[in-house]
C-alpha cells in the first residue's frame, strides 16, 4: 500500500526528471558559433526523441538560420575529399536530392565551426600553459630572491652585532633587506591565486573541447530533426495539452 507521502515523492521525481529532459531539449539559448560548439554538440548528440514541438521548432530555426547565412568554401582538394567522404553516407540515408544537398551544406558549416573551435581551443590552451609556466617561474624567483634578502639581512644583523659600535647604516641595510624580502614573499599568495584561476580556465578549455565530430550520428539526427527522413517506430516530436497530466497522456506525431 502506497502512502500519500510516497506518492508525492514519486511525483516530485517525475517532475524533476521531466524538467531535466526539457532543459536537455531546449536550444533557445544557444547560437551556432565556434565558442558555443561544445554546448550545441553535446546537447544535440545526446538528444532523445520524442521532443516537444516548441523545442523542435527552435532547433530547426537555429540550424536553418545559421546555414542560410553560411557561405560554402571554395572547392579545394581538401573540401572535395570531405564532400566525397560524406556524400555516400548522406545518400544512403536521405533519398531526396534537395535535402541531400542541404545536409551537405549543414555538415560543411559544422566542419568549419569545428575547425575554428579547435584552433581557438588550442590557442587558449597554449596561452594558459605559457601563463602558468611564467607564473611558476615568477613564484620561484620571488622565493629565491626573498630567501636571498633574508640571508642578506641576517648577515647585516650579525655584522652589526660583531661591531663594537653598530652604525645606523648597518641597521638601515638590515631593515631594507628585510623589507625587500617581505615584498617578494608578499607576492606569493597573489601568484598562487592567479595560478589557481588559470588552472580552472585550462580545465574548462579542455573540458569544452570537441575532439571530433560523429558524422554518422549527426547525419541521422539532423535528418530526423529537419524532417528529411522518417524512420518507422521513431517519433520525433509530441504534442502535450496545456493542462497538467500524467506522462502517459501525451499525444505523439
Amino acid at each position: 500500500m502506497f502512502s500519500p507521502q510516497g506518492i508525492g515523492t514519486m511525483d516530485k521525481r517525475q517532475q524533476e526528471k521531466r524538467r531535466m529532459r526539457e532543459v536537455a531539449q531546449d536550444f533557445s539559448t544557444l547560437t551556432l558559433t565556434p565558442d558555443n560548439l561544445h554546448a550545441f554538440y553535446v546537447k544535440f548528440i545526446n538528444l532523445r526523441f520524442p521532443m516537444q514541438v516548441a523545442h523542435l521548432l527552435e532547433l530547426r530555426y537555429l540550424i536553418n538560420h545559421a546555414v542560410d547565412r553560411y557561405k560554402m568554401p571554395p572547392m579545394t582538394q581538401d573540401y572535395r575529399q570531405f564532400r566525397d567522404s560524406l556524400q555516400g553516407a548522406i545518400d544512403s540515408f536521405i533519398d531526396n536530392q534537395r535535402y541531400s544537398e542541404r545536409m551537405l551544406k549543414i555538415l560543411s558549416m559544422l566542419r568549419d565551426l569545428h575547425y575554428t573551435h579547435s584552433v581557438n581551443s588550442r590557442n587558449a590552451e597554449t596561452r594558459l600553459r605559457e601563463g602558468m609556466a611564467a607564473n611558476r617561474a615568477a613564484r620561484d624567483r620571488s622565493v629565491r630572491y626573498g630567501l636571498f634578502f633574508i640571508l642578506a639581512g641576517v648577515a647585516c644583523g650579525i655584522i652589526g652585532l660583531a661591531m663594537k659600535t653598530s652604525g645606523w647604516m648597518v641597521e638601515l641595510l638590515a631593515a631594507g633587506n628585510g623589507y625587500i624580502a617581505w615584498r617578494f614573499f608578499h607576492k606569493l599568495p597573489g601568484l598562487d591565486r592567479q595560478l589557481e584561476k588559470m588552472t580552472h580556465e585550462l580545465n574548462d578549455v579542455l573540458r569544452r573541447r570537441v575532439q571530433s565530430l560523429n558524422w554518422r550520428v549527426l547525419i541521422h539526427k539532423l535528418a530526423l530533426v529537419l524532417g528529411y527522413k522518417r524512420v518507422p517506430g521513431v517519433e520525433v516530436f509530441h504534442i502535450e495539452s496545456e493542462h497538467d497530466h500524467p506522462p502517459g497522456e501525451r499525444v505523439y506525431h
